[in-house]
């Protein structure tokens, strides 16, 4: 595999990430109802998005992710790496494990046999767009939203605000192992540890 077609599937993997969240309150107005005795108004920040919407979004960064791992293995056979490597990380890697079986739950159905590369049948429930406020790493920041003119979050402060499209990860007798937007965080996280080691990333391009 050529080095410019992996980078490309890093790429892609940093930007269907990216998808996950949206820093634009504009596209996040609420939903109304209104009858002959009562006007409701409704935020759950999911803007236009569909449920489908947000399922193909979020098992897009999900199959970028798992998919990495045969293409990284071919890339070191074929550049005189040590392919083993990237056997040993995942391995290593709970997040890795469950993002794994994330997506072979979606290509081939659940549960997955023996109970996952993971051990423990993850599979997503309450897929959701949450919104998180973020302080600064600093003394004193703080962040605020209200809700402005049609129900638009209206933030203020230091910090930031961002709509994310997440889902609880759990186990087969539905109990929660972790966010996923956390998980998958980590587990890009350890794949960037790898791809530093091999010389494709850069020690500034890591995830923080």
């Amino acid at each position: 595999m050529p080095i410019d077609e992996l980078l490309s599937r890093i790429r892609r993997i940093y930007a269907s990430i990216d998808a996950l969240q949206e820093f634009d309150m504009g596209k996040l107005p609420a939903k109304f109802f209104q009858n002959d005795h009562v006007v409701a108004m409704f935020q759950d920040f999911t803007g236009a998005l569909s449920e489908e919407d947000l399922a193909n979004v979020a098992h897009t960064v999900i199959h970028n992710i798992a998919n990495l791992q045969d293409h990284l293995r071919r890339w070191a056979a074929h550049n005189g790496q040590d392919k083993t490597k990237v056997d040993t990380k995942f391995k290593a890697s709970q997040p890795l494990k469950v993002i794994q079986d994330l997506s072979n739950n979606d290509k081939h159905g659940y549960p997955p046999r023996n109970n996952g590369h993971s051990e423990c049948a993850p599979k997503l429930a309450n897929l959701r767009r949450q919104m998180r406020l973020t302080t600064k790493a600093e003394a004193g920041s703080r962040v605020v939203m209200t809700l402005g003119p049609r129900g638009v979050p209206k933030v203020s402060g230091s910090g930031t605000a961002c709509a994310v499209i997440t889902a609880d990860v759990v186990d087969q007798d539905g109990n929660r192992i972790d966010d996923l937007f956390q998980i998958e965080q980590a587990a890009v996280a350890a794949w960037e540890v790898l791809l530093v080691d091999y010389g494709i990333l850069a020690n500034e391009h890591q995830s923080t």
